[in-house]
């Protein structure tokens, strides 16, 4: 069983713990190894996340399309009465009766829990069939008026890509069949000269390559942002659980200061108490002992004064007497004064104070204190009557026949005593520890050390302290 007195409060240096410092993961180098360069897809289980998040992003814009490309293909029906009058109802055919009743068909379905699934392929269907509508309409219309409807398609290009908020590879889908469509129409259904073949293919052509230029970027960003808001969402977490461990460490570091300054409360109160009991104490000795000799030495030098005339011999007697307990007071004295402090341990150290000691136990002590240095008065004072509660212990409870063995050693810093005895133990768990024990570990945790005692029944008990030293 070890008991710790308190001790002093280290250095900050000291009291730091050894942690390595935290970084937080690159935002470009995380980047860079998921969403590579060039590319439209993440390398990892982020994909379908970001599915979820861009059609969570993307389907408001994209009921505004619908919304707009109804408005816009029914409002150049108008067109159609003065620009082709003679195939106006087929053209109306085309508008009314086919893309506006889908595109309504798909708006109301973008408000139903099974289209989220779909949304992709389906907003694809829709921008190939505004296309492919104006490309019938192309080839419906008389090739004069069919130049006309052509611009419609570079209508169609920028709104699929930016506007309808498709990603990518369904917008390039859609584009391509209407590409495809309208080179079948201007070539073999309706053939256009080739002067103005070129001329409008590339137009058209422009208009594909700043609309991909346009939806490139914009899922770029959007996968971006998505991979910022991940990576912050994980340094979030991060930082969550390095706060907690924090939180948790230091409400160790407090309960361990708060259970230090209740010990340290305590202890400061034992020796208060030790004090006084010590004060008492001497004060009990200086009446029981000196000042019954030294009153009664009063009386007797009294008597002598009163007998020196007219009974010399009696007198003479009583001086033998005064100067006999004089001696005793003397002794009496001396024997108080070494339990304050002995002279010895100031004089010469612990070994020859301790050796003292010893000889004035009822037990037998053999003591190894090798050569040591001379330490402050406070350390040697400390082990002195540590060592000596140590041994008055003994020698009440050890029992007859019993031997006691002292050590005293300095290492690595350290002043070390231990005191074991032969005798009868006892239970340490059991019993725990008296009053004497509790003294000595205050006495020592004084001076920043520790007590040890070591004990069972019929094996002996073992004392031991130490505490930081430098020789002197």
């Amino acid at each position: 069983m070890t008991i710790s007195g308190p001790r002093s409060r280290p250095s900050d240096d000291a009291a730091a713990p050894a942690t390595e410092d935290w970084k937080m993961p690159s935002p470009a180098g995380m980047r860079a190894a998921v969403f590579p360069a060039g590319r439209l897809r993440f390398r990892d289980d982020l994909e379908p996340g970001f599915a979820k998040y861009h059609l969570e992003h993307s389907l408001p814009f994209a009921r505004f399309a619908l919304i707009l490309a109804l408005l816009l293909y029914a409002l150049f029906g108008i067109l159609d009465f003065y620009i082709v009058p003679d195939v106006a109802r087929w053209i109306w055919l085309i508008r009314y009766a086919i893309f506006c009743p889908a595109v309504l068909v798909v708006l109301g379905l973008t408000f139903t829990r099974w289209f989220k699934p779909v949304m992709q392929p389906v907003l694809s269907g829709v921008a190939a069939l505004a296309g492919l509508g104006i490309v019938a309409m192309i080839a419906i219309a008389s090739p004069s008026a069919g130049y006309l409807y052509y611009a419609g398609l570079l209508l169609v290009i920028p709104w699929a890509y930016a506007v309808l908020q498709l990603r990518f590879s369904y917008a390039t889908r859609a584009c391509l069949a209407i590409i495809i469509g309208y080179e079948v129409v201007a070539v073999w259904r309706k053939p256009t000269p080739i002067g103005i073949l070129i001329n409008n293919n590339f137009f058209f052509l422009s208009a594909v390559v700043i609309g991909m230029v346009a939806g490139y970027t914009i899922e770029r960003g959007l996968r971006t942002d998505f991979l910022q808001r991940r990576l912050i969402e994980a340094q979030r977490a991060e930082l969550a659980v390095s706060n907690a461990q924090l939180d948790s460490e230091l409400q160790q570091s407090l309960e361990g200061l708060r259970r230090q300054a209740a010990e340290l409360q305590a202890s400061r109160a034992r020796i208060v108490g030790a004090a006084d009991g010590e004060r008492r104490r001497i004060e009990q000795n200086l009446h029981d002992g000196a000042q019954q000799h030294l009153t009664a030495l009063a009386i007797k030098l009294r008597l002598v004064s009163e007998l020196a005339d007219q009974d010399p011999g009696t007198a003479k007697k009583l001086l033998q007497e005064v100067s006999s307990e004089v001696s005793d007071a003397a002794s009496d004295l001396r024997d108080l004064a070494h339990g304050i402090y002995p002279p010895l341990l100031a004089e010469s150290g612990l070994p020859a104070a301790l050796a003292v000691a010893a000889r004035r136990s009822t037990l037998p002590i053999t003591i190894d204190a090798p050569a040591l240095g001379r330490y402050p008065a406070e350390v040697e004072a400390t082990v002195y009557f540590c060592c000596l509660e140590a041994i008055q212990n003994a020698s009440k409870h050890a029992g007859e026949g019993a031997t006691i063995a002292l050590r005293l050693h300095e290492d690595a810093g350290m002043l070390t005593f231990d005191i074991a005895d032969s005798g009868k133990g006892f239970d340490a768990q059991a019993r725990g520890l008296g009053a004497g024990f509790v003294n000595m570990a205050d006495r020592l945790g004084a001076l920043g050390g520790s007590l040890r005692v070591k004990s069972a029944p019929q094996q002996g008990t073992t004392v031991s302290g130490a505490v930081p030293v430098s020789a002197r």
